[in-house]
């Protein structure tokens, strides 16, 4: 009887070396090939980051613009409101003066014949009367005095040192128009309106 023998072999196959440097040849085109692919998703990442970069200076330099814009708009609007804010502060009294126009009754152009009246007029003064109105009209010729007083007496003083006053001037006030006053300031009193024209 033969007895079976196995053999077991210790020694370690060797690869032929051409498939190591093969191997390490293919190791190194991957990692060629990885680095390429790599890079260009760097390069490209580093393109689109500098895009945007670039779209964001446009976008601030376009801000910038319109916030100098802006600046110079609120500094015209600030202009704009002082002026306003004047205006609004002298509105009372261009109020007041045209009021005081009115109520004197001076016609357009006429403000040289309104002041020989008036000069002439200052020096008429009666106690117990006052004026409220002095108008001039008919290129300074007529003259229109309204006014209340305490009594008719008063008026009728004061109508006659009035034309002796404007007697200079060529006026001349001829009718008189009195009623008793609205409202009278004490009871008993003979308050009157006039008009002298």
């Amino acid at each position: 009887m033969t007895t079976s023998v196995a053999h077991i072999n210790l020694l370690q196959r060797t690869a032929p070396a051409h498939s190591t440097a093969w191997g390490l040849a293919a190791l190194l085109v991957l990692t060629v090939i990885g680095m390429l692919y790599y890079g260009s998703q760097v390069r490209s990442l580093a393109q689109e980051a500098m895009h945007r970069r670039d779209d964001v200076a446009q976008r601030l330099k376009q801000s910038q613009a319109r916030m100098s814009a802006m600046t110079g708009e609120q500094a015209r609007n600030a202009d704009a409101l002082s002026v306003q804010r004047e205006i609004d502060a002298l509105q009372p009294q261009a109020q007041a003066a045209q009021a005081l126009i009115d109520a004197v009754g001076i016609e357009a152009g006429r403000t040289e014949e309104f002041a020989r009246a008036l000069a002439a007029m200052t020096g008429v003064n009666e106690p117990g009367l006052w004026l409220t109105s002095l108008t001039v009209g008919a290129g300074g010729k007529k003259l229109e005095l309204k006014g209340e007083a305490r009594s008719g007496a008063v008026v009728l003083r004061f109508a006659r040192r009035a034309n002796e006053s404007l007697r200079p001037l060529t006026m001349h006030l001829d009718s008189l128009e009195m009623q008793p006053a609205a409202a009278a300031s004490a009871p008993g009193i003979g308050a009157v309106s006039f008009r002298l024209y």
